[in-house]
């Protein structure tokens, strides 16, 4: 999730060079545990609003589990700038006090985040050093992007009042890519978020290293990390039973010819709800293809490779590859009043930043293909020697 997204490219980028790394948790629902008995108006809540509201369920129970859960000392991931769990609001206390919902209890806590954005402006203004990389930790509810403006005036304020250079990175889970109905939505999904925010946009198909579990794609990865001409997928939304025979990679099952089955795939297809679904998929896909503005970047966050590639895209989008070494990459692309580093220290910065600005726009099929080698097991029939290889390994 967005979490390990984080905490990863946070070492990540440590490692590579920019020490001041920092997250700025901006999501009410992402609370460490400890916050718990730190504040009497936090409770203890998950990284996500749904099993917010279970966990509150589950805390009704007894004063056993309530005990048992204040002996936990869980925080989060990744070092932190700024925690609006633990300094602003958070949603374990907003569902106690308001009685909202998972939901409703999120969407109150971004209002009144941006109600309040001059506390937090101040809190990120006194913290913030001019070498400092910001994270930003942001919510994963879709109504935040699709109905509802707070977090594009949040961001919008964020970039005014600080100066920051802001990129957006959708993450998107990889198994979205075994289902079509899943994979438009998502895409419809990415398309509006970029076009809300107006920001660049990095768009990441994460969890790249899980897809095999999944069952197998209707066509290559590269149809789907390119996002062009959607309209195929189409005849996939009721899973196998659809065009199956013209897909790329796709098996077709021994049952699929059976009489009965086709007759009742017949019968569904005829129904009236199945033409209108068809219907609005084919427009769904229509409205990506024609802004022609979505394309994914497979990521495997384990892998040094992958998340290269990542921080590669997010640097050209947001204009940090065009930073010189002497600027540090902070938010005022210089003005860095820290010593100077060595000469070393600035030819590894300029070969990094000449590597990125080298590589290409986007993710080439030779990557492409380690990728399906490696997670997918494609290509192990066609070529003798590398099946050999895998069973060696």
């Amino acid at each position: 999730g967005k979490s390990t997204y984080c905490n990863g490219m946070q070492q990540y980028l440590r490692l590579v060079g920019r020490a001041e790394t920092l997250v700025i948790n901006l999501d009410p629902a992402n609370e460490s545990i400890n916050t718990r008995t730190g504040a009497s108006t936090a409770t203890a809540s998950s990284t996500s609003a749904s099993d917010a509201e279970e966990e509150k369920q589950g805390d009704g129970n007894g004063d056993d589990s309530a005990a048992e859960g204040d002996d936990r000392d869980v925080t989060l991931p990744y070092d932190t700038l700024l925690d609006v769990c633990e300094e602003v609001v958070n949603l374990s206390s907003v569902m106690d006090e308001l009685g909202l919902g998972p939901n409703g209890g999120l969407m109150y806590c971004m209002e009144y985040i941006e109600h309040h954005l001059d506390h937090v402006v101040e809190l990120i203004r006194t913290r913030i050093r001019p070498d400092t990389y910001l994270l930003l930790d942001l919510p994963g509810q879709v109504e935040l992007y699709t109905h509802c403006t707070c977090v594009q005036n949040i961001l919008a304020r964020l970039t005014k009042d600080l100066d920051l250079r802001l990129c957006m990175v959708n993450l998107i889970d990889a198994h979205y890519c075994a289902d079509a109905s899943k994979f438009l939505s998502a895409a419809i999904l990415s398309t509006t978020a970029m076009l809300r925010l107006e920001l660049p946009a990095v768009n990441v198909l994460s969890k790249i290293d899980l897809i095999s579990q999944y069952g197998e794609l209707p066509y290559g990865l590269d149809y789907f990390t390119e996002c062009h001409e959607l309209e195929r997928l189409v005849p996939f939304l009721d899973g196998v039973g659809g065009d199956a025979e013209e897909a790329d990679n796709f098996d077709v099952p021994s049952w699929y010819d059976d009489p009965e089955y086709a007759e009742a795939r017949a019968k569904t297809r005829r129904s009236r709800f199945f033409r209108k679904r068809k219907r609005m998929h084919e427009l769904l896909s229509e409205v990506v293809d024609d802004y022609g503005l979505l394309n994914y970047v497979p990521l495997d966050i384990t892998a040094a490779a992958s998340v290269g590639r990542v921080v590669a895209q997010v640097d050209r989008a947001n204009g940090y590859v065009f930073v010189g070494a002497s600027g540090g990459g902070g938010k005022d692309g210089g003005n860095n009043t820290d010593p100077p580093s060595s000469d070393k220290d600035d030819e590894v910065n300029d070969m990094f930043r000449c590597a990125i600005q080298a590589e290409g726009a986007g993710w080439g099929y030779e990557q492409l293909a380690d990728v399906q080698e490696k997670f997918m097991g494609m290509f192990k029939e066609s070529i003798p020697e590398l099946e050999t290889k895998i069973n060696q390994e």
